[in-house]
């Protein structure tokens, strides 16, 4: 049926206006400092550096199968663009094109524009569950665009934005309509997985959630026996299942084995009991709890507005208990597991409740087993649980209240909540700012790098390192030139691959063997053995701050180069 011209204007404002207000948070939060392709400053540093490092190496290097490989970013031990966090469902989509996107080009900036936006969408449709007034979504709404959790991640991990990814999750589970859930559910499972690990793990759990939840409503509604329940269970699991491990595996997720998966950090990076009510530097009443070092990744302050309709939440959800009674309802149990099961997973057996800290014992091989798992950054995986405690009180909030006293009440808690959440937005957009427009990277220049990059073709570290200090210079250096290197950063790599080739290259280095196309950057502990075997054609000398190792130079040192193999 059409709709008619009233519906179609609600329609149309139930898109446009949750868009514009996320974009709108977008330039309140940036400046749109981070918005333009060409500007790259921003992506200077550390995991900033790179995600944008891994997307320049990917878009030059020929296709391969799979299609995320990017093998002259990390050489021998290359990883993919899945592991440089450079967010393949974007990269994969523009590496087409790449040939005729301008140099420098960055995605990032347009990337997070699109989270802010998508993160205001799926808040105003969970919310239009809840209440018919547009106002109350809009104000609404600004609890999710504003969540500390998510603007954080500005400062580094930029595929951790993509909180909208689990509240388009939180809609399927809420949404009253029932049809597609299974085409849904595998779309979005299969984008997470192309945007990052951690936002898939949220988005699978409740995914798996959502369909015990509907295999039980629908036996419960049939009267169905257990097998016959399970079957569409089965077709759905099959499908979500198969189109995950197919996009894994095109975007490069494989190309690291198991061994290389697992991390330190398990217990470090949680989540304190008392995060909720931590600003820790965001908050303008003082709101600030001690913990310890590695909780900076459980950072998940509610904020004093999101504190107050938390709190006024349970008498307002009483007060709707009564008067909904005998009005149908939708199972919340499942829904209510997987977000407190990820909660206690963010707490971890190292409990934190401010200062104080307590580590549970547990069995040594689970302790092991543990000790070396892939998900070390388990504070992020509160997020489920933060934005379901959002929206239960919205809805609670909602359900006790009239439209206009849910505006008014809504709009009392918005202003607490930008108040209180002022010196944290005003710092974060003024380091974002001054990333975006200071230049503190200056590049190798001069004519010895320029000769070089005409003579080599790729550029290593000795021994292999990943993340040393300085490697974004490196890595930037060599891309510029169309060298490949191991000079890299990424989330996980073959670490028995990489010891080998480590050990392989020492030995070159170090017995005057190196390989004839390579330029070695060399760690201060190995440059006098280097020198000492070097061959007479081989110069081994200081310059711009870096031991130097280029084989076969033949030529004289460049000016300002100290001859390293003349030293005592």
């Amino acid at each position: 049926m059409p709709l008619n011209p009233s519906h179609r204007v609600a329609s149309a404002l139930g898109t446009a206006l949750p868009l514009l207000l996320g974009v709108a948070a977008f330039f309140l939060v940036t400046g749109g400092a981070l918005l333009p392709p060409g500007n790259v400053r921003w992506l200077q540093h550390s995991d900033l550096a790179q995600s944008y490092l891994g997307w320049a190496f990917y878009r030059h290097d020929p296709w391969t199968l799979p299609f995320g490989a990017n093998p002259s970013y990390g050489l021998e031990f290359h990883s993919s663009v899945y592991y440089s966090d450079s967010i393949p469902l974007v990269a994969m989509a523009l590496k087409p094109v790449a040939a005729w996107l301008p140099e420098p080009f960055q995605y990032f900036g347009l990337w997070l524009l699109l989270c802010f936006a998508l993160q205001a969408l799926f808040a105003w449709r969970l919310l239009a569950l809840a209440t018919p007034s547009l106002a109350a979504r809009a104000l609404g709404c600004v609890f999710f665009v504003l969540a500390p959790p998510m603007l954080v991640r500005l400062g580094g991990h930029m595929a951790l934005c993509a909180h909208w990814a689990i509240l388009a999750a939180l809609y399927l589970y809420l949404r009253p309509s029932q049809e597609r859930q299974r085409g849904l559910w595998t779309v979005l499972v299969a984008v997470a997985m192309l945007v990052h690990a951690y936002i898939f793990l949220m988005v699978a759990a409740l995914w798996a959630a959502d369909l015990v939840r509907r295999a039980l409503a629908q036996a419960r509604a049939r009267q169905v026996a257990l097998p016959a329940m399970w079957q569409p269970v089965l077709r759905e699991a099959a499908q979500v299942v198969a189109a995950t491990l197919a996009v894994a595996w095109l975007a490069g997720f494989f190309m690291v084995p198991g061994r290389g998966m697992h991390a330190d950090g398990f217990g470090y990076y949680k989540m304190n009991l008392l995060a909720p009510f931590n600003g820790n530097g965001w908050s303008f009443f003082g709101l600030h709890m001690a913990q310890a070092a590695g909780e900076y990744e459980g950072f998940n302050y509610l904020g004093l507005g999101g504190l107050a309709l938390c709190l006024l939440a349970v008498p307002a959800w009483l007060l709707g208990k009564r008067r909904a009674e005998g009005a149908p309802r939708r199972m919340l149990w499942p829904l209510l597991a997987v977000a407190i099961a990820l909660a206690l997973f963010a707490v971890t057996h190292h409990i934190g409740l401010g200062a104080e800290q307590w580590r549970l014992p547990l069995p040594a091989a689970l302790q092991k087993k543990l000790d070396r798992s892939a998900i070390q950054a388990t504070g992020r995986l509160f997020w489920v649980a933060y934005y379901t405690l959002l929206i239960g009180a919205l809805f609670a909030l909602a359900r006790a209240l009239p439209p206009r006293g849910l505006v008014a009440a809504l709009g009392l808690l918005v202003a607490v909540q930008l108040v209180d959440l002022r010196p944290g937005l005003a710092s974060l957009h003024t380091a974002l700012v001054q990333r975006a427009t200071l230049d503190d990277a200056p590049p190798l220049e001069g004519p010895f790098w320029t000769q070089a990059a005409q003579r080599y073709t790729r550029l290593r570290l000795v021994p292999s390192r990943i993340l040393a200090p300085g490697w974004e210079r490196l890595a930037r250096y060599a891309r510029e030139h169309g060298m490949a290197t191991d000079a890299i950063q990424v989330a996980r790599a073959d670490w028995k691959v990489f010891t080998q080739v480590r050990t392989q290259q020492v030995q070159r280095v170090t017995t005057g063997t190196p390989e004839e196309q390579t330029l070695y950057i060399l760690d201060p502990a190995v440059a006098a053995t280097v020198a000492r075997a070097a061959r007479p054609g081989d110069a081994v000398f200081a310059l711009d701050g870096l031991d130097i190792l280029a084989p076969g130079w033949n030529t004289p040192l460049p000016a300002g180069a100290a001859n390293l193999k003349h030293s005592p």
